[in-house]
């Protein structure tokens, strides 16, 4: 924010808080509220017209642990997008009505290893593109789930008080271990990025969870490197002697 308003760029702070109060959240979106001149009637109404969006886009990630029609690129690009959906949401919803007629139309998958993807979104363009070469699939995005708002809930202080990115790891693994269990996941890859403070969950997180865990970290984005290559395609055999 000091560098932009350097440059004289207009910066607006919002805060989550980091105890989860509701009066505090509620009071941070209302100052965004102000700063833009709405009022919650305009805010309840354009929410309602998201979660239109956001109810299919639900549905795209249950046929991909579900069903097994949708790999696990598509799952992680429509679920990325909607966290500002593609700039325009009546184009974005046309498009989800277009995959949405399409897949239906489609083989399931047959793959034997089925994992799950936890922490940032990736900076490495093929690293779903790999791991379904290697007879996998990523059946879990956690934090491209979270920017869905995935639990229909029609609050807006309660919707964001249940989305899970901004606040401590214990909440976000409180939802992770109940989709592991749900999407019958055999592995999980938690990607880290270089520099971030979030590496240090990655203690935490080997901890807590029971299923084996491969930590995969990125500096830059661009394809997988030849170590990385190696390493996933060892763990993704460890899966395979396990099931």
């Amino acid at each position: 924010m000091e560098v932009l308003s350097l440059h004289d760029v207009t910066t607006v702070p919002f805060a989550y808080p980091h105890d989860r109060n509701p009066d505090a959240l509620r009071a941070e979106i209302e100052k965004l509220m102000a700063h833009f001149g709405v009022g919650w009637e305009e805010v309840n109404r354009a929410g309602e017209r998201l979660e239109c969006i956001r109810r299919k886009i639900r549905e795209i990630d249950r046929l991909t642990w579900d069903d097994n029609l949708v790999s696990g690129e598509e799952n992680h690009y429509f679920q990325v997008a909607s966290s500002d959906m593609n700039g325009s949401p009546d184009a974005f919803d046309a498009e989800l009505d277009r995959f949405l007629l399409d897949v239906r139309h489609r083989t399931p998958y047959g793959d034997t290893v089925r994992l799950a993807y936890i922490g940032v979104p990736p900076i490495i363009d093929d690293l779903y593109t790999f791991l379904e070469s290697q007879g996998a699939r990523v059946v879990f995005n956690e934090t491209q789930r979270q920017f869905s708002m995935p639990y229909g809930i029609p609050g807006l202080v309660e919707r964001y008080l249940a989305y899970t990115y901004p606040y401590d790891i214990f909440f976000r693994l409180a939802d992770i271990e109940r989709e592991l269990e749900k999407r019958r996941v055999d592995g999980v890859i938690h990607y880290v990025q270089s520099f971030c403070f979030r590496q240090i969950e990655d203690m935490i997180v080997r901890q807590t969870l029971s299923l084996p865990i491969l930590t995969l970290e990125g500096d830059k984005p661009g394809p997988l490197d030849a170590r990385s290559r190696i390493r996933i395609e060892s763990f993704l055999e460890l899966l395979g002697e396990r099931i």
